[in-house]
């Protein structure tokens, strides 16, 4: 269904009050517009300097990490390169500190959000970021399956690149779908976050729209294939902890939908920790500083192996 076709579809249904549209999978994703790279010289974050400048407007945020080490790079992952960016920190403690895999939301890809995406990961650790197909420097088409076919080349990247030190595999929103997998088929996973996530799609469709259809009247329905997807299941059998982060402020997927899937994960027995921020939207709930206070205790347990 195009785009013109759901706004016609739009005012069909403000006439009729309300009505339903089928959630099909091409319908979740959202790469930003972009021109991948030709190659690995020419990559680059948007910002990217902030980074790399101990004085840049980041200081504030991520006092004594900069300036940061950035290394761009292609995963040969089977259909397509799978582009990549590692982004450590400034100082004597890499070392110790842990690595963190991101997995971006529905809109969010590297070269436009990779910044951002470090400041809120990078004073928890060193930050492995890369695009889903389609996105960023990666091509090919979105899909579940072709994320899925990454999965194994960035856990062997990530592992390698840890080493002893902790691995944090960390979703926000889509990636609270996608980072679990990861987290479980990862032999060094030590935690696993869920950033502004969800249970699963049939909860997450009672409130979820695309950007273009939230001010219609319409109610999102999860396809056939997606329904019975569960966020906790992956995690049955995982022994670290587990933090699961809700913004008080978010209206793309409000709190209650993470304490939801909070729930699922107390009730199969993961050691899960659940800090809903008050202040917190969908995208900026780690840089507040009720986020900064409530989950230092979770990062300490995790660099201390507890």
């Amino acid at each position: 269904m195009d785009f013109f076709r759901i706004i016609a579809v739009g005012f069909v249904c403000m006439a009729m009050s309300a009505c339903t549209i089928t959630m099909k999978e091409d319908m979740i994703f959202n790469p930003p517009s972009h021109n991948a790279a030709a190659d690995v010289a020419t990559m680059a974050l948007e910002d990217e300097g902030k980074l790399l400048d101990a004085e840049s407007d980041l200081s504030d945020s991520l006092a004594g990490l900069l300036p940061a080490k950035v290394t761009h790079g292609y995963l040969e992952t089977p259909d397509q390169p799978t582009a990549y960016t590692l982004i450590e920190a400034a100082g004597e403690a890499g070392d110790d500190r842990p690595l963190i895999v991101s997995c971006y939301g529905s809109g969010g890809d590297r070269p436009h959000h990779g910044v951002y995406y470090a400041e809120k990961l990078l004073p928890w650790g060193d930050v492995l970021e890369f695009d889903y197909p389609g996105y960023g420097d990666t091509t090919g088409t979105p899909s579940i399956a072709g994320i899925e076919s990454q999965r194994p080349f960035v856990i062997e990247k990530a592992e390698a690149i840890a080493g002893d030190r902790p691995l944090i595999y960390w979703g926000h929103s889509l990636g609270g779908w996608v980072c679990p997998h990861f987290a479980a088929s990862s032999a060094k996973a030590d935690a696993m976050v869920y950033e502004t996530s969800a249970l699963n799609s049939k909860e997450a469709s009672v409130v979820w729209k695309p950007w273009y259809m939230r001010m219609l009247p319409i109610r999102m329905e999860p396809e056939k294939s997606l329904e019975g997807d569960n966020n906790a299941a992956p995690l049955k059998d995982f022994d670290g902890p587990v933090l699961v982060v809700s913004g008080g402020k978010d209206k793309i997927l409000p709190a209650w939908l993470s304490k939801s899937l909070y729930e699922a994960l107390k009730a199969q027995g993961n050691d899960v920790t659940y800090i809903e921020v008050e202040d917190g939207t969908h995208i900026n709930a780690p840089l507040q500083p009720q986020f900064k206070q409530d989950a230092a205790g979770f990062f300490a347990r995790v660099r201390d192996g507890d």
